[in-house]
């Protein structure tokens, strides 16, 4: 696949200015572009399935384990909005636990609206709400160097 047939470019909008945050959230574009390209790939159901579940399981494992550092870094930092953004990072990973668990019966299409859910998911999840928390972010690092 080329990054043309890519479902979302990585954008400078992204980035938030913490570097292993920034290298998280890029390594969640590319596997929602696998997830993507898993679809488009897929020449029968029983391809697609397989294909498509094992990038989907994919994406679920990284993405918890990329919650559960940025979910740490708010609380310590004592982030005001934490249980809102945590509730936010927890419908996500509902709803994709619920296309995992169901990938044996969606369609294709039902699928492909999925992917699209995770491009609109990215794009304001990362490109804004997980700009509020950095202001709190930004000053805990500080304080913390120069402890």
């Amino acid at each position: 696949m080329t990054k043309e047939e890519n479902l979302i470019k990585w954008d400078p909008k992204f980035k938030i200015g913490i570097p292993v945050i920034d290298a998280q959230h890029e390594h969640l574009v590319n596997l929602c572009n696998d997830f993507y390209q898993s679809l488009l790939k897929s020449k029968d159901k029983e391809n697609y399935q397989s294909l498509v579940k094992q990038t989907l399981e994919n994406c679920l494992n990284y993405a918890a384990t990329h919650f559960k550092e940025e979910e740490r870094l708010m609380k310590a930092s004592n982030f005001d909005g934490y249980r809102q953004h945590k509730h936010s990072h927890d419908s996500f990973t509902a709803k994709c636990q619920i296309t995992y668990e169901s990938i044996d019966t969606i369609s294709i299409s039902e699928a492909i609206k999925f992917s699209l859910f995770l491009y609109e998911w990215i794009n304001t999840h990362i490109a804004h709400e997980d700009r509020l928390y950095l202001p709190t972010l930004v000053e805990f690092l500080k304080n913390q160097q120069t402890k």
